[in-house]
């Protein structure tokens, strides 16, 4: 009486058999593996000398004129938006001419602009840092002019709410100090007035009446500088606001080298384990494809 095959069996069974192909057609696997190893190798050589350079940049956080929140909602938070801008052919056009590069389009296959973005960021509505990559057979120096030229255009960019009110908090802060120094000319001059009243032949009269003036202009001008001078105070608060907190600057300055060796070596480690994959998969289907019937030929006619 016949015995049917427990299921593990038929699962060893199949497992030895695949096996089995693989090692039948081992000439398979090795041949791919070979050819994912001289792609890479021949992709290695044909591109010569890779150097790469990166910079990280803060967006900013601008705030409203008077400090309060900040503007979520403007375009320089969106980080779509400064990948856009970055890839636009006037943007990539500068940074290939002070690179040294032959033309924007050409910097623009070799650019990666990536939003990091942490978990903190994304549930606070932060602003994310946008990371700017330049990797392609150019020199160190080439890599490094490019990125620091995007660098500094995404920067120009995302400051142009913060500089109009930098310039606007730095000319009202010269007109503070302007008000603030003739006012203590002012009320320097009314206090020496005061001394003098005090040792002049005038009338007790005159001397009460001249001096009643001199004491209003005095605590008039003294409260108008108490006043000039907070106003003075909470400008200069928010202009080192605008320049240390709101404005967009690097996070890492931009930086370049080589593409190392260690770099070309895990690509070969990727080519031999892709190569190993695709040639057993191919090892697997080569016997039923050699094993399929062929159509029969037509008879020669007599």
């Amino acid at each position: 009486m016949s015995q049917n095959p427990s299921p593990d069996q038929d699962g060893e069974v199949r497992l030895s058999e695949y096996a089995g192909r693989v090692i039948r057609n081992w000439y398979i696997v090795l041949a791919t593996v070979v050819v994912a190893v001289l792609l890479v190798v021949l992709h290695t050589v044909g591109t010569g000398k890779q150097s790469q350079a990166q910079a990280t940049v803060f967006l900013g956080t601008p705030l409203t004129p008077t400090g309060g929140s900040a503007q979520l909602n403007s375009v320089v938070a969106n980080p779509t938006s400064a990948q856009a801008y970055l890839h636009t052919s006037s943007v990539l056009d500068a940074a290939a001419s002070k690179a040294g590069i032959k033309s924007g389009a050409a910097l623009r296959n070799h650019l990666s602009v990536t939003a990091l973005q942490s978990t903190t960021s994304k549930s606070t509505g932060v602003t994310p840092n946008m990371q700017i990559t330049v990797q392609g057979p150019y020199d160190r120096t080439s890599a490094q002019a490019a990125v620091q030229s995007l660098g500094d255009s995404l920067i120009a960019w995302a400051n142009k709410y913060q500089t109009a009110k930098i310039d606007a908090l730095t000319a009202q802060i010269a007109t503070d100090k302007a008000t603030i120094a003739t006012l203590q000319q002012t009320l320097t001059t009314a206090q020496n007035q005061l001394k003098a009243v005090g040792g002049s032949g005038m009338s007790s009269t005159d001397k009460a009446t001249v001096t009643a003036a001199l004491l209003s202009t005095i605590s008039d001008t003294g409260s108008r500088i108490d006043e000039i001078s907070l106003q003075l105070t909470q400008n200069q608060m928010f202009q080192a606001s605008a320049k240390d907190v709101e404005a967009a600057g690097y996070v890492q300055t931009p930086s370049g080298g080589r593409v190392t060796a260690s770099n070309r070596k895990s690509r070969v480690i990727v080519a031999i384990f892709v190569g190993l994959v695709v040639g057993v998969i191919l090892a697997l289907l080569w016997d039923s494809v050699r094993r399929r019937p062929r159509k029969a030929e037509p008879a020669a006619a007599p």
